[in-house]
């Protein structure tokens, strides 16, 4: 099984080209801003990646932004130019205990700003994201505070064991993300290939697998999250189920281990005890009408360490085409 999804992603990078400075896309006025909110509270859980709020802004004038020049594109595509706030949150499955826990997943936060390049060539049906992280894993990412505002916003129990979390670590990765569309039924149908890799200090693995998209639904790649009005065909109303299985390859995780500089406490896991395999799936339903769409999601993955569980949470997405 692994040695078919390694298959999988080597075809899928093999098709990423050089970068080209050139921008394709006539309709200059093509901005989207979106976010996506995820909680655990959506599965009436509470433990391990358990809150997450993610702020997005794409404007054609962000092509300034010299993190672009490390961040690569497909010739004769459209490039659409973002960067992005992220703040993750991550808790061991008993919070209300207040004492170190050295078997279960340790508290942390991440914090970081995210400059990203979008590139799609509608003619090959391929879609390229580049990506790059910069800020902080630790207690400068206010982790704790926030969770402590959304619990007590939603009548929650206190976490209680914030003084144990992950030490303040710098967050700097870098991250590409490529989609290869294999079926295609026009306004119906949508198979998708795509593969993930991420290196360094905080994520190092890679994911491959498959996504669809099956209802009312417009091109894939004659647009980004909404439609780009040089496509003319694109269609004012969208509304799908969309869903996807994907296998990750895992070498290191610092919201487990503490990140790559040894931490003085011995509450983070071991390289010999994180899950190095591991599944994710997902299914949503996505509901599109002409600058507006809203998208709803499941997610769900196997144990990431050892003597852990499987783990869900929702999302729900807003996106809006200025």
């Amino acid at each position: 099984m692994r040695f078919f999804f390694l298959i999988i992603a080597s075809l899928l990078f093999a098709q990423l080209v050089s970068a080209q400075k050139l921008n394709q896309l006539k309709h200059e006025d093509h901005k989207e801003f979106f976010f996506h909110w995820d909680n655990d509270v959506f599965l009436f859980t509470d433990f391990y990646y358990t809150q997450g709020v993610q702020l997005f802004y794409v404007n054609p004038a962000l092509r300034k932004n010299p993190a672009n020049h490390f961040l690569p594109r497909l010739k004769n595509a459209d490039n659409y130019f973002g960067i992005g706030l992220i703040q993750e949150i991550y808790t061991p499955k008993d919070i209300t205990d207040s004492l170190m826990n050295l078997v279960d997943r340790p508290y942390a936060g991440t914090l970081f700003f995210r400059s990203f390049v979008t590139s799609v060539n509608p003619g090959k049906r391929l879609k390229l994201t580049s990506q790059l992280d910069l800020g902080f894993l630790g207690p400068l990412s206010g982790a704790s505070h926030a969770q402590e505002i959304i619990h007590d916003w939603l009548g929650s129990k206190p976490p209680m064991g914030w003084d144990f979390q992950v030490e303040n670590r710098p967050y700097i990765n870098y991250n590409l993300i490529i989609e290869k569309e294999f079926i295609q039924v026009p306004q119906l149908f949508s198979l998708l290939g795509n593969s993930q890799l991420r290196a360094g200090n905080i994520h190092n693995d890679l994911l491959v697998g498959t996504n669809f998209r099956f209802g009312r639904l417009n091109n894939y790649f004659k647009g980004l999250h909404l439609a780009n009005k040089k496509y003319r065909e694109n269609k004012d109303f969208e509304f799908y189920v969309c869903g996807g299985l994907n296998y990750r390859e895992v070498l290191y995780d610092a919201t487990l281990m503490g990140g790559i500089i040894p931490p003085k406490e011995d509450n983070q896991f071991k390289f010999n005890q994180i899950e190095h395999h591991i599944l994710e799936y997902d299914i949503g339903v996505t509901i599109t009408y002409k600058m507006l769409s809203l998208k709803g999601k499941v997610i769900w993955k196997t144990p990431e360490f050892e003597n852990g569980e499987s783990h869900g949470w929702g999302r729900i997405s807003f996106y809006i085409r200025l």
